[in-house]
């Protein structure tokens, strides 16, 4: 009787660990998302390609719930890690992309404290509005200029949605005590009825240019999209200013898109343009780098959580020298086939 008794101990510890989960409503979520292709290994010097199996977009492992407080009130929190899929490798900090704790009432609307999107990468130049939804090798690359996608020690105030409109402010603070500067401001407007989206956002932080002094930039960003029924249209814009030690840089990205309903799943095809103006310095061009890049694809769904993803995409690269002269400009072609389980 004894020995039963050991054995059914672990049986019951994982029953109360399932009966404690769904009483809190935790969920495990994530994606495996590898492909193999061919693509240029560095366009900034040289076409010379190279044959991988890679990942086609990170790994991601998500835990999240939420617990109802009253008719109005609810909590929730999520803990999302990064991997890369194909070495098992942990992909930057442990929760490198979300880390976060929260109230929502549904009068008053949402907030949330810990580590997470910034403004402009959570709502407006959001995967929402970009044809590949940004992953992929089709669609590899920023849509966010020079902005910084993750906040650290940073709240988030959201409204509740009314008639389609949503707007949301957030801050973030620095633990930093020298070197950068301390503190990030930022905001979004949205909106979203029937085909029709859009989001229009600003935040201002550290210089992710010039990282060795409390130097701040500023960054403006516009997303939206538009569902005709034969096929969705779809753009992103986004300009950092005040870049570099003398504040005289600026970035730009572009990006317009389509989905169109092609048998089973869908073609895919986006345009980005991605413009450097003096980053170095006020008189420099030496770190400037300008690039045009024209993708195509299909995404094939398997089932609800698999698919396979083609991409091809092909893109020019120029880059110059301080006066302003090009020191570099190759274009090159790669794709890849991906097979993304999420679960």
């Amino acid at each position: 009787m004894k020995h039963l008794k050991v054995m059914l101990l672990p049986i019951a510890l994982a029953a109360v660990s399932m009966t404690a989960m769904a009483q809190s409503n935790v969920k495990i979520s994530g994606r495996v998302d590898l492909g193999f292709g061919n693509m240029p290994s560095d366009l900034g010097t040289g076409t010379t390609k190279q044959s991988k199996v890679d990942d086609s977009s990170t790994g991601r492992l998500n835990f999240s719930g939420v617990e109802e407080i009253s008719a109005d009130l609810s909590t929730f929190f999520a803990l999302e890690m990064r991997f890369k899929a194909d070495t098992g490798a942990q992909d930057g900090v442990l929760f490198k992309d979300k880390a976060w704790v929260g109230l929502n009432s549904k009068q008053f609307g949402q907030v949330k404290l810990g580590r997470m999107s910034s403004p402009l990468d959570a709502e407006v130049i959001a995967g929402r509005y970009e044809a590949f939804s940004g992953d992929s090798y089709a669609s590899m690359g920023s849509r966010g200029a020079a902005m910084a996608a993750k906040w650290d020690n940073a709240i988030y105030y959201n409204t509740p949605t009314y008639s389609g409109f949503n707007a949301g402010v957030a801050a973030q603070t620095s633990e930093a005590t020298t070197g950068t500067r301390a503190s990030g401001q930022g905001f979004h407007v949205q909106y979203a009825n029937g085909p029709f989206s859009t989001a229009f956002g600003y935040q201002k932080e550290q210089d992710t240019k010039y990282t060795t002094s409390g130097n701040s930039m500023s960054t403006v960003g516009f997303g939206a999209n538009y569902d005709f029924g034969v096929a969705t249209l779809m753009t992103t814009y986004a300009r950092s200013s005040d870049l570099g030690l003398y504040d005289g840089g600026k970035e730009t990205v572009f990006t317009i898109g389509a989905r169109v309903p092609m048998g089973p799943g869908q073609f895919r095809t986006s345009y980005r343009k991605v413009d450097d103006t003096k980053i170095a310095s006020a008189t420099s061009s030496a770190s400037d780098k300008d690039s045009t890049r024209y993708s195509v694809g299909y995404y094939y769904p398997l089932s609800k959580q698999t698919s396979i993803n083609l991409s091809l995409a092909r893109e020019k690269q120029e880059r110059f020298n301080a006066n302003g002269s090009t020191l570099t400009n190759f274009s090159g072609t790669g794709w890849e086939v991906a097979l993304r389980k999420n679960f």
